[in-house]
């Protein structure tokens, strides 16, 4: 069965954004702790001005890359787009397609940094977990076990890091890139790799929470000078006194939680750090009756105190953030939405980048046949919004 999955695909260590996985059966708390399992930061550039100024009105047509897209990245004005098959493509911003390289592997997730592009690929992943090999053996392929560095300027693989954890993150500080994940069935883990060296130190050897009560971590981004580590909890909605939200000071490594207004039946798709506030996109797993109804939560970074609380869309899966506003995919509206993130206030109808699911259509998680918008960032004066069951690109200008 083909169900949603959230990854970081970032060019920015501030936000998160999807891509689509194979799923495991089961019943309803266990499909809902699936799906907060692999909820995840990933996808856009963020940062600029709050107040929008001229904004992009038109989609243009989609355009194949030559793959499924599972994580974009943006250099030098140019788009990387990463595929599921290992192959890696450049796009200029007249849309011209270039191949960049191949690896024999799967990759997702991405982001630039210190001259490089990371990128998660999968693998076997942690095999310590026995119920996942037993439900679905296919599943453990798709975890995200080890990271990729590859050389911007000729495609070559700098460095790899193997069989850290499953399911890890991505994010990037002026001085290291930072991973989080599971090991060993395990959640909480965070790691540091040291760019100069290529060495991946354990900051974090797991929070020893497990079960019911366990939050996985689902958004990894850098907020400040610090990195928040944010999470879903296996059985949505998260109990009372969950904790969802922990800060990384990376100058000691220590770990604080902080006490952040979010909803307890939120289920979180993306997060964007902007101007000392952190938006995050979701929607209430419980209650949401025939579809899903999606709503963007903003809260203070320093004081986790809400800000804004706005219903829009079906399904958020996307954030990014430029001076024009900040702009939300919706898997099954097919639109992207721009707010002003000064007021939160949707400032003009949504664009049509995809199709839209079917109102009279009861949700079904593992649908696969409408073009979802997922992953969103920007180059220049373009947006661009995958498609994830077409396999496309979409401009906005």
């Amino acid at each position: 069965m083909t169900g949603i999955r959230f990854l970081r695909t970032s060019t920015d260590p501030t936000t998160i954004s999807m891509s689509t996985r194979t799923a495991h059966p089961g019943s309803r708390r266990r499909r809902c702790g699936t799906l907060a399992v692999l909820l995840a930061l990933a996808a856009g550039g963020c940062g600029g001005p709050a107040a929008p100024a001229a904004v992009p009105d038109e989609a243009g047509t989609p355009l194949s890359t030559g793959g499924t897209p599972t994580g974009l990245a943006v250099h030098d004005d140019d788009l990387l787009v990463v595929h599921d098959d290992g192959s890696i493509v450049r796009v200029t911003s007249d849309g011209q397609v270039a191949p960049f390289t191949d690896r024999p592997d799967q990759l997702t997730s991405s982001l630039v940094a210190f001259g490089s592009l990371w990128t998660a690929r999968t693998g076997t992943g942690d095999t310590a977990d026995p119920e996942h090999l037993e439900s679905d053996e296919a599943w453990v392929s798709f975890r995200l076990d080890g990271i990729v560095r590859i050389d911007l300027d000729d495609g070559a693989t700098q460095a790899t890091f193997d069989d850290l954890g499953a399911d890890l993150l991505l994010a990037a500080t002026d001085d290291a890139v930072w991973l989080a994940g599971e090991h060993a069935g395990e959640q909480g883990w965070v790691w540091r790799i040291d760019p100069d060296t290529d060495r991946a130190t354990v900051i974090q050897a797991g929070d020893g929470v497990r079960g019911d009560l366990a939050v996985r971590t689902s958004v990894l981004l850098a907020v400040d000078d610090d990195l928040w580590l944010v999470g879903n909890c296996d059985a949505m909605p998260c109990p009372a006194g969950a904790e969802r939200v922990h800060v990384l000071d990376p100058s000691s490594g220590e770990v604080a939680s902080l006490d952040v207004a979010l909803p307890d039946d939120l289920l979180l798709s993306s997060a964007v750090a902007l101007d000392g506030q952190v938006w995050f996109a979701g929607f209430p797993i419980e209650g949401t009756g025939h579809q899903p109804e999606g709503l963007l939560v903003a809260v203070e970074a320093t004081s986790g105190e809400l800000v804004h609380r706005i219903e829009v869309g079906r399904l958020p899966t996307g954030l990014t953030a430029t001076s024009a506003g900040l702009w939300m995919t919706d898997c099954l509206g097919g639109t992207l939405t721009r707010v002003n993130p000064a007021d939160g206030v949707v400032l003009e109808p949504p664009i049509v980048v995809g199709d839209a699911y079917p109102d009279d259509d009861v949700f079904d998680w593992y649908r696969n046949d409408y073009a979802c918008p997922g992953t969103v960032v920007h180059t220049g004066d373009t947006i661009w919004v995958a498609l994830v069951h077409e396999g496309t690109l979409v401009p906005v200008r």
